[in-house]
């Protein structure tokens, strides 16, 4: 995962653009700055695709706008949002530290995934999340079970 942080002057704040290990475009973020609702038309409209757009300048983006990557962190309160089974949160939080940042990573997007089997799978009882961590579990491929 890569995350870009895009400024301007047309705009107070700043958006962000999340892309995925394969450098294709994941999530818009305009929620910590204050774009009008045409500034935001506009602003998806424009945003690089890849990540390839980004380095070689293939975007609508005006020259005014600025874009700079930054490290991706994923928090303890990202994984617990998508987490399905909300017991326990005290061993799990305890074990995030202990993670590597690409397992923190790792874990939360397991954690969507597994929330999605989870609902597929009504009949399955999801574990709790600090034992899930402990096992590894996120790195089973759950949009294929």
């Amino acid at each position: 995962m890569r995350r870009f942080i895009v400024t301007s002057p047309k705009y107070k704040g700043e958006a962000e653009l999340i892309y995925n290990a394969d450098g294709l475009l994941q999530i818009i973020d305009c929620s910590k700055c204050t774009m009008d609702a045409s500034q935001i038309f506009f602003f998806k409209k424009a945003c690089p695709l890849t990540i390839m757009h980004i380095e070689n300048g293939g975007h609508e983006l005006p020259n005014s706008v600025t874009i700079i990557e930054r490290d991706f962190e994923v928090t303890f309160e990202m994984f617990w949002k998508e987490y399905p089974y909300k017991r326990n949160r005290h061993l799990a939080e305890d074990m995030w530290p202990k993670l590597k940042k690409s397992d923190q990573i790792a874990a939360w997007q397991g954690a969507i995934a597994y929330a999605a089997y989870c609902i597929r799978n009504k009949w399955y009882n999801p574990k709790i999340a600090n034992l899930w961590l402990a096992k590894k579990e996120y790195l089973n491929d759950w949009n294929l079970l």
